[in-house]
Order: structure tokens, then C-alpha cells, then sequence
């Protein structure tokens, strides 16, 4: 493609010996030039065409949140505390098992397993505790109209 836009015989040599010649390497910066200018608008026509399906896919993703947000119903916001309540019937019916094993058989509490699932049990109940008071704590600075403090912002202010 260089060569026959020089005008020259498409062999090495004759490309080598074209470059020594002020003429053919000035054509030569021209084609260059021309060649990442192309490249150039060819770039930027991509990045354009993925900028505007990246907008068509957020805008359509925005309106389907818009229309669950503004969608009343149990499903939407039920599920979370029931599964809660599902949540806190569970763990309270293994408690109340665990602790009349306990009762029956106090030398259940050596057998590593049961240690192991009392343990399971209370950090599950702490954490599901420490979120929920985490979160209730954010909800009370917002209700004040307050933006709710992180760990970092303490640290940060410090």
C-alpha cells in the first residue's frame, strides 16, 4: 500500500531508498499523517457510538428503577421484614432447643460441635443485632436531617 502510493516497486530496498529522497519522505509524513488522522476520527467515532449506548442502557436502567421505586405492594417492602421475623424464629427456636439440650445434658457443652454451634449461634445474633443498630442509628440522623457519620469520618476528624 506504501509503495504503490510513493510510486515505487514493492521491495525493502526500494522503500529504504525512498526515504533517503526529501520528496517521496515528505509524501511519506503526509500518509503517515493522513493514516493517524483516520485512526483518530475512527477512535473517537467509537468512543462516541459506546457513549451513547452506555447512556441508552443507564437511562433504561434508571427508568425501570423509577418504576419499582414508585410501585406499592407487599412484595417490595414486606419481603425484608418477613424474612427478618423468618430470621428471628429460627434462631429463637435453636436457642430454646440448644438450652434444653443444655438442661437435659449439661455435659453436652464439652462436645466440640454443640460448642461450635452455640458460638455460631450468638455471633449470628450479634451481628444481625449490630447491623440493625447501625442502621436504626443512621435512620435517626437522617429523620434530624443530620448525614449520618462513618468509622472513617471519626477517624478522619481526629
Amino acid at each position: 500500500m506504501v509503495t504503490s502510493a510513493l510510486g515505487i516497486e514493492n521491495d525493502p530496498a526500494a522503500l529504504v531508498a525512498a526515504t533517503q529522497d526529501p520528496a517521496k519522505r515528505a509524501e511519506l509524513v503526509r500518509l503517515n499523517n493522513e493514516h493517524r488522522q483516520a485512526l483518530e476520527a475512527m477512535r473517537l467515532e467509537a468512543e462516541k457510538a459506546a457513549a451513547a449506548e452506555q447512556t441508552a442502557r443507564l437511562t433504561e436502567t434508571q427508568r425501570t428503577m423509577r418504576a419499582e421505586l414508585e410501585h406499592e405492594g407487599w412484595f417490595k417492602s414486606g419481603w425484608r421484614p418477613a424474612l427478618g421475623w423468618v430470621f428471628a424464629f429460627s434462631l429463637g427456636s435453636l436457642s430454646a432447643v440448644m438450652a434444653y439440650t443444655i438442661v437435659i445434658d449439661p455435659t453436652v457443652v464439652g462436645d466440640p460441635e454443640f460448642t461450635g454451634m452455640l458460638i455460631w449461634l450468638f455471633v449470628t445474633m450479634g451481628a444481625a443485632l449490630g447491623i440493625n443498630v447501625r442502621q436504626r442509628t443512621v435512620n435517626k440522623a437522617l429523620e434530624r436531617g443530620q448525614q449520618p457519620r462513618t468509622f472513617m469520618d471519626s477517624i478522619r476528624t481526629k
